[in-house]
């Protein structure tokens, strides 16, 4: 099979500039795919422009931060401010989804549809779909992403699953450490890993994201079991939005950048330098052979005695640093420790007991009130054990430990991680 190197250009109709770097790119150079933004001002000269690049692969690129939304304001009032306008940015989305989940997964979806009717209205067969500032990485505007994909039969949804060492090891330009490339890499590997939706897509370029020139492109690896890779970039011919600035609502759009990235899609030795089917580096190599063998050769309730021991020696470890090594008061040890150690515990049991790929929200929550609970046992036990048997505070902490193991067990499998039986097996 044929290895396909996709350059998608993002943020198509977002201004005059952006329209015609990508018309130039495809027309010149190697690119192949964009991802439209429907609700700006320049769609629909995009849309008649995509008419001329006939096997261009046109995508949506759903934007719920910026500018105007397509559905109505009215239903919109965690998106949308007084003016009309998306008023969020990816944090403001994040923590949304967090404090008020069900309403922001209502809104999301109300927009995220009607932007993919409106791309369809505008004669586009929608090939694949991704997101303005990536905020559909956000475990809950993820889940409603890939609803729609399904629903209305997008091939391909990004996901961030670029591996930094191997970007490393032929790239030897540092910049992520001052212009934040690192911080956002780590933030959205994470939002990927608790999305737990696997891509036979290779992302590249999120460590350089909007600063891509021809020298991010000597060389590179793609890791085995992926078909295909995507650059996303972003071009521009900055010199016609100079012109037109009062449609620009992000300076970004006016970076110098924006024309490099044009001229490194000009360069069609760049598509000739991607290295199919490579190994990972040794430690990640090993780390998922050991994976492998984990999940093949130990059975749940095995995981979640060498997990949840794991947990407890960690919990253990850190009470007992709290209390002995610093000397806090066992109560102020006890808090520290369960605000440390409770997300911890509730990760790895998701993912390497019960190999769990529901609602991350809805089961972090319902992990957290499991955890709430037997800290109040906890601590009702430590008192007792402490104050009425006169018990050493670190000898009370264990015993509790060994009997909370058998109890976090059981309401974890039947509660917070609970997998709900298919209907269909049901009947059967």
């Amino acid at each position: 099979m044929t290895n396909k190197v996709i350059f998608n250009a993002d943020d198509f109709g977002i201004s005059l500039g952006v329209n015609a770097a990508i018309k130039k790119a495809y027309d010149e150079g190697i690119l192949n795919a964009t991802s439209l933004m429907v609700n700006q001002k320049y769609a629909l000269q995009a849309v008649e422009l995509s008419k001329k690049m006939s096997d261009l692969d046109l995508g949506l690129h759903v934007n719920l931060t910026n500018e105007y939304p397509v559905s109505d304001t009215s239903k919109l009032p965690l998106l949308t401010g007084k003016d009309g306008k998306f008023r969020n940015g990816f944090l403001k989305l994040f923590f949304l989804s967090m404090f008020k989940p069900k309403a922001l997964r209502q809104e999301v979806r109300e927009e995220m549809e009607a932007q993919i009717l409106k791309a369809q209205k505008m004669g586009i067969k929608l090939q694949h779909i991704d997101s303005h500032r990536h905020v559909h990485m956000i475990p809950l505007i993820f889940k409603v992403m890939l609803e729609f994909k399904e629903k209305y039969g997008i091939e391909r949804i990004r996901v961030i699953n670029e591996c930094a060492l191997m970007t490393l090891k032929t790239n030897k330009n540092l910049s992520f450490l001052f212009d934040g490339g690192l911080i956002k890499y780590f933030l959205l590997r994470f939002f990927a890993l608790l999305n737990g939706y696997s891509s036979k897509t290779y992302f590249y370029t999120m460590l350089y994201t909007c600063k891509l020139s021809k020298e991010h492109f000597r060389k590179v690896l793609v890791p085995r079991d992926f078909d295909d890779a995507e650059v996303m970039i972003h071009p521009s011919i900055t010199e016609i939005d100079q012109n037109h600035k009062e449609d620009i609502f992000d300076e970004n759009v006016l970076s110098d950048w924006r024309s490099k990235e044009l001229e490194t899609l000009l360069d069609k030795s760049v598509s000739t330098n991607f290295i199919f089917n490579q190994r990972y580096p040794f430690f990640m190599e090993l780390y998922f052979k050991i994976e492998r063998l984990w999940f093949q050769k130990f059975p749940e309730k095995v995981r979640f005695l060498l997990v949840g021991g794991f947990n407890t020696v960690f919990a253990y470890a850190f009470y007992a640093f709290l209390l002995a090594v610093l000397g806090l008061p066992y109560v102020v040890s006890l808090i520290l420790q369960w605000f440390v150690t409770v997300n911890v515990s509730i990760a790895t049991m998701r993912y390497y007991v019960f190999q769990s790929k529901g609602d991350i929200i809805a089961e972090f929550l319902k992990a957290w009130s499991v955890y709430i609970g037997l800290f109040f046992l906890n601590l009702i036990g430590l008192s007792f054990l402490i104050e009425i048997c006169k018990i050493n505070p670190l000898w009370a902490q264990g015993i509790y430990l060994t009997f909370s193991t058998i109890l976090t067990y059981i309401l974890h499998k039947y509660f917070s991680f609970h997998k709900k039986m298919n209907k269909k097996k049901q009947i059967n």
